[in-house]
């Protein structure tokens, strides 16, 4: 999934994340946000190169540019996953069922569940 990240299971996942790893959380926002530009980039290259193909002017050289959102795309994968290892190296853990959240800290661990109305 280069450019669309999966969704949050629940809002006991996301909290929990940026609970336990404030620094891996902020890695998956910009990750999401890469992803969305890089997305919207690979739309305009498209529209440009499909724009200079009709209007006259294109070139087989002018396939470069797509490298340009692919490269934004893959940047947002590393950062998706490197924030998952960060989580994952705090010992976070989700559990669906339960839509429960926990991790290790100072050799305990914490467990988060979101209460709506709290």
């Amino acid at each position: 999934m280069l450019f669309i990240h999966p969704m949050w299971n629940h809002e006991s996942e996301r909290i929990g994340k940026q609970k336990c790893t404030p620094i891996g959380y902020a890695l998956h926002v910009i990750a999401d946000l890469l992803g969305f530009v890089g997305l919207l980039l690979l739309l305009g290259v498209l529209v440009y190169l499909g724009h200079r193909g009709i209007a006259g002017g294109f070139r087989a050289s002018m396939c470069w540019l797509l490298a340009i959102p692919f490269g934004v795309g893959v940047v947002s994968e590393v950062l998706y996953h490197v924030s998952w290892i960060i989580a994952l190296r705090h010992g976070f853990e989700y559990d669906p069922k339960k839509c429960v959240a926990s991790w290790e800290e100072n050799g305990r661990r914490i467990t988060y569940k979101w209460e709506p109305n709290k």
